[in-house]
C-alpha cells in the first residue's frame, strides 16, 4: 500500500475517552505544509475548524472565537473530543502501517484487517470495494479506554 500525501476526507467520527462522547460529521483536508480539520453540522455548515501548518495551529469556532496553540495536538481533542495520535491518523486512514506499526491481521485481498501503532488497535471493518489498493470505508481505533470510529463517506486524493 502506498500513503498518498495529500487528500481531502468527508465522514462521520464517533470518539469516547470512557468519560466523554462525541460525534459529529468532519472534513479533512490534508497536505504536507497544512491541516484542516472542520465539524459540519448535519446542515452542512462549520461548526468549528482546527487548521495547523508548521508554525502553529488555530481553533476557530462558529460564534468566533479564536485560540492559537504551537501545534495541531494541543486544538484537535477539542473538536474532536479525545486526545489522538494525530501524526498517525493520515496513516491510519490509510490501512498504511507507519514505522514501527505491525500488521496483526490481513484480509483475502492482503489489505490490513487489524493494525497496532504505539499502543493503538485499529481495525479496519470495512473497504470501499475488494481490491487489493481499496481505501478503508470504516475504522475502530481503541487505546485503553479511549476509542474512534470513522466512517469515510468520501475520500479524494489530491492532485
Amino acid at each position: 500500500r502506498t500513503l498518498v500525501s495529500a487528500f481531502t476526507l468527508e465522514g462521520r467520527l464517533a470518539a469516547s475517552d470512557g468519560t466523554r462522547n462525541a460525534n459529529g460529521n468532519i472534513v479533512w483536508m490534508h497536505d504536507a505544509m497544512r491541516d484542516e480539520w472542520s465539524a459540519v453540522s448535519p446542515l452542512g455548515q462549520i461548526v468549528a475548524r482546527v487548521t495547523a501548518d508548521p508554525f502553529g495551529a488555530v481553533l476557530e469556532t462558529q460564534d468566533g472565537e479564536r485560540r492559537a496553540a504551537p501545534d495541531i495536538d494541543s486544538l484537535l481533542p477539542e473538536l474532536v473530543g479525545v486526545q489522538m495520535p494525530v501524526a498517525a491518523l493520515r496513516y491510519w486512514v490509510q490501512a498504511v502501517p507507519r514505522s514501527g506499526a505491525r500488521v496483526l491481521q490481513i484480509d483475502d485481498a492482503g489489505r490490513p484487517e487489524r493494525i497496532s501503532d504505539a499502543g493503538w488497535i485499529i481495525d479496519y471493518t470495512r473497504y470501499a470495494d475488494d481490491t487489493p489498493g481499496a481505501t478503508p470505508v470504516r475504522m475502530d481505533a481503541h487505546w485503553g479506554e479511549t476509542r474512534i470510529r470513522l466512517l469515510i463517506d468520501a475520500w479524494t486524493p489530491a492532485p
